[in-house]
């Protein structure tokens, strides 16, 4: 049976399930227990007052069978003292048979089909809900009416102190996360989001509209009372939803009738829109309780962090976008909104809350306070909090960070603050400020700085064009301010990484070590003439015992260096220079090629046919993963031969032909070593 209005009726087109009457229904064990732990959950997420007293009275048994449902309903209040509904599911193994729960355009969806657990489903007795269809086995649930009662009248709240309460209990509580057991720490800040749309110059005390009023007045006063300041925000929200196309939207797409902008739009497409997949929140500017003028933010926001009396999906977006299936992705609808927000923080982490909107404000706060004389000791409390803030930071702030750090006098945080950084952001300007913390702090603890922002990697291009660009303006900025020893640090950091990616080059082939020796130029010559002369000799000393495949390093270094070029280089290249011509010229019925692979069999026979003078064909059966071998081989060492697959008999057969031009290109290779050795003796 189902109520409607005043009338009980039976029509299992509404409500087909069985029921057994809670007279006929006993339960014992330790339900008592089970079901007060429950209720305590269920009363903090009902958001029920604390003074109120939550209990739950049985109202049935129901066992739905295949095909049984409820369509979507109001439970009806069987008590004046009734608030919620509350959903036991039992232990009982079935398809289908889904609990949704919709209100204020949110749609949530409860599944349990677990044949060892009791699963727990409240909500409040204004939400429309159903139970679809059960496809197979049977759904059984207890069905309880939960209602609010208190010890006494003077147990009753004032609403503003409990809202007070709340406040600080969410500033106070760990966040936890379905996914992980593990607390994390309580909130940073309160954003209650706002009814109405507004402007900046809107976004004011005295403009605000309909419920807003009374949420803003209400949880300014809480905030004052619970120790936070506040903030008017506005933000911008994107909701990603699974959604998949009805017929209406393919007629649409393709029909080619209307254009592209109708079927874009949401309003004249429609979606079977079902879950909610991600909620991103942002606000992009705030005016501060006190603070005259409003500031531009930057500030991404925690879901643990958010609440709302209007859900956002129940207001229309400004702008949506269907993905339809993409193969691993797609299916989905996302929506963009609009909001405004109170946002609330505790007054005793004013500043790092303030950090996380504009960081590069906070840090200029934290610079002037410090050069003002304010108290270390607070000064550096505000300094640990940031941090945890620099890692993903932008540009533009090492400026401002030398000259906090220095003023610190504390080495240790000194180094953590300005550890996040990358070296990429050193020029010129900042040379007086480096060189003033390096004096401050000693030369171990530049040099561990140093190592932190120049990695012993191999060279990306950013940290090429910064080598290439500004390390020489650099070191002469230090070395004018007499910091020379700095000077010393970063070339010898520099030249760690970029010894790295010569060794790297030098095991490629012959074209892309050519290819990577050459973008290693640029760099090197600003190296070279950053770096004072013996630490040049030693890095030239350095090229000199790498392998035969420097010299694509040297010569182009050497040519633009110039005059300025060292001896030792010059040197260096003339020998490799000389090795190579001294050698007899391949004879015209020589086509050996010297190679040595891993010692496997098919290296061995490649290395025999690639050492063979007469050989310049091979054809050789292999089966596909050996031949696949082969041609990595031959690739990755850039072989001058060539090598195809002829797809006939079992199995193909690889052929290898050594290229033709393989005299024609040593030879020439022979006149352009005699030129370079001619510039290089100046001849």
């Amino acid at each position: 049976m189902f109520g409607l209005g005043e009338e009980t009726l039976t029509d299992t087109s509404v409500r087909d399930t069985w029921e057994l009457t809670a007279d006929q229904v006993r339960l014992g064990g330790t339900w008592d227990r089970v079901l007060d732990d429950a209720l305590v959950e269920v009363h903090e997420g009902l958001g029920l007052p604390r003074g109120a007293r939550l209990r739950a009275e049985l109202h049935a048994l129901l066992v739905y069978g295949p095909d049984q449902f409820f369509a979507p309903h109001q439970d009806s209040e069987k008590d004046d003292e009734m608030v919620a509904t509350l959903v036991v599911s039992l232990p009982s193994v079935h398809t289908g048979g889904e609990l949704v729960v919709s209100h204020g355009g949110e749609t949530r969806t409860y599944r349990h089909a677990d044949r060892h657990a009791i699963g727990f489903t409240a909500f409040y007795a204004d939400c429309v809900h159903e139970v679809r269809p059960v496809r197979s086995g049977r759904r059984v649930t207890l069905t309880f009416n939960l209602l609010v009662t208190r010890d006494s009248e003077e147990t009753e709240t004032d609403p503003d102190d409990e809202l007070a309460r709340l406040v600080g209990e969410h500033f106070a509580t760990p966040v936890t996360r379905g996914w992980s057991d593990k607390p994390m720490p309580a909130p940073d800040r309160l954003v209650v989001l706002l009814d109405h749309q507004y402007s900046e110059r809107g976004l004011a005390a005295g403009r605000l509209k309909g419920r807003d009023v009374e949420w803003v007045s209400r949880l300014r006063a809480a905030a004052a009372q619970a120790g936070c300041l506040s903030a008017l925000a506005l933000g911008e929200i994107r909701q990603t939803w699974s959604a998949y196309e009805d017929d209406r939207s393919w007629r649409y797409r393709y029909d080619d009738d209307e254009d592209d902008e109708e079927y874009d739009d949401e309003e004249s497409s429609s979606y079977d829109v079902g879950e909610l997949i991600e909620d991103e929140i942002s606000l992009g500017w705030w005016k501060r309780a006190g603070v005259g003028s409003g500031e531009r933010i930057g500030l991404g926001v925690d879901e643990s962090e958010v609440c709302a009396v209007t859900p956002t999906a129940s207001l229309k977006p400004y702008q949506s976008e269907y993905e339809g299936y993409m193969g691993n992705y797609g299916n989905t609808l996302d929506r963009w909104y609009r909001r405004a927000a109170i946002v609330l923080w505790p007054t005793a982490r004013d500043f790092i809350a303030r950090a996380e909107a504009d960081l590069p404000n906070a840090i200029a706060e934290l610079d002037a306070r410090l050069n003002g004389g304010e108290d270390l000791h607070q000064a550096r409390a505000d300094a640990r909090e940031l941090v945890g803030l620099l890692g993903a930071c932008g540009t533009g702030l090492l400026a401002p960070l030398l000259s906090v750090s220095y003023a610190l006098d504390d080495a240790d945080l000194a180094s953590d603050l300005l550890a996040r950084l990358g070296g990429e952001e050193l020029s010129a300007d900042h040379a007086a400020a480096l060189a003033a913390v390096a004096a401050r702090y000693g030369h171990s603890w530049t040099r561990r700085l140093i190592e932190s922002w120049f990695p012993a990697g191999g060279y990306r291009h950013g940290r090429s064009e910064w080598v290439s660009d500004a390390l020489p303006g650099l070191a002469s900025a230090l070395l004018q301010v007499g910091a020379i020893s700095v000077v010393r640090l970063v070339s010898r950091r520099i030249w760690t990484g970029l010894s790295v990616s010569v060794a790297a080059a030098l095991t490629a082939g012959p074209r892309s070590r050519a290819a990577s020796l050459a973008s290693l130029v640029g760099p090197a010559e600003a190296l070279f003439r950053a770096a004072e002369a013996e630490l040049v000799e030693e890095f030239a000393a350095s090229l000199a015992a790498s392998g035969d495949g420097v010299l694509d390093l040297e010569l182009p270094l050497a040519r633009r260096l110039g005059d300025d070029a060292p001896s030792s280089l010059i040197d260096d290249a003339a020998r490799r220079l000389e090795s190579l011509l001294v050698a007899a010229p391949r004879p015209a019925d020589d086509w050996s090629i010297a190679w040595s692979g891993c010692g496997c069999d098919l290296c061995q026979t490649l290395e025999s046919f690639l050492a063979d003078a007469h050989a310049t064909e091979l054809d050789w059966p292999l089966r596909t993963d050996r031949r696949q071998h082969v041609h990595q081989r031959i690739d990755s060492a850039e072989l001058p031969v060539t090598h195809h697959t002829m797809r006939k008999g079992r199995p193909y057969t690889l052929r290898l032909v050594k290229q033709p031009d393989l005299h024609e290109r040593e030879a020439a290779q022979r006149r352009q070593a005699a030129a370079d050795l001619a510039w290089l003796r100046g001849e």
